[in-house]
């Protein structure tokens, strides 16, 4: 008996006579060939028994290349590794894992050199709040916000009246001063956009002059629930 394996076109092993087979073997692949050759000396045990199993595919998952140490990554790999943190707890963590706490003691703790006009003015124990000052930057850069949009021109409807005449919907609005892309102009642009339905009052004008029709009915306008920056094309 000869088991060979395809995938390869190696042998697995030959035996002969009463040679005893070896306990198993592994194929490379989902196929093996086997040659089976008998004499006439056993006729009344003829062929051969194989027990085979499928093997559960092992998937290796593809190596992430570790980023160096805080210390030495270039300005802009650590300007955008930090910039994706989302308050100065996180910064201090990711540049000194050991010993974020006493950075944070020290990072407001007043020193020998003058202290800025921020400091003395706003009279704060602690300096300036930087996750709050974050915050605004992400509240007020690309962000869904309130828009008040016509009705006739948002659903192209300039056959009827609606009251109100406008509606206030959120899309995606502000500046992307800090985008993470290296690009030279990026744009705010919707992320995940949902349909909502307005309860509104339509009015609309008769056949042969008979005056105007009045009916509620709901009118679907487009909200933007998140948005991004990318890249701007060219």
């Amino acid at each position: 008996v000869e088991i060979e394996d395809p995938t390869e076109k190696t042998l697995l092993g030959r035996w002969c006579g009463s040679q005893p087979g070896a306990e198993s073997h592994k194929s490379k692949g989902n196929q093996i060939i086997i040659r089976f050759i008998s004499d006439e000396y056993f006729p009344s045990e003829p062929g051969f028994c194989i027990h085979y199993s499928p093997l559960p595919v092992s998937i290796s998952e593809p190596e992430v290349p570790a980023l160096p140490p805080p210390s030495l990554q270039g300005v802009e790999e650590l300007s955008e590794a930090v910039a994706g943190l989302s308050t100065v707890e996180e910064v201090m963590k990711y540049l000194e894992p050991e010993r974020w706490q006493l950075d944070m003691e020290e990072l407001y703790k007043p020193t020998w050199q003058v202290l800025g006009k921020s400091f003395i003015l706003n009279k704060k124990a602690r300096g300036a709040d930087l996750n709050l000052l974050r915050e605004e930057v992400r509240l007020y850069s690309c962000t869904p916000r309130n828009y008040s949009v016509s009705l006739r021109e948002e659903l192209k409807r300039t056959d009827v009246i609606f009251w109100p005449s406008c509606l206030l919907v959120k899309r995606c609005g502000g500046n992307c001063a800090c985008c993470s892309h290296h690009c030279y102009d990026c744009q705010c642009v919707p992320a995940r956009v949902a349909k909502k339905y307005h309860e509104v009052l339509l009015l609309k004008h008769r056949g042969g002059g008979r005056g105007l029709l009045k009916s509620m009915t709901d009118v679907p306008l487009e909200h933007h629930e998140e948005c991004s920056c990318v890249c701007k094309d060219d």
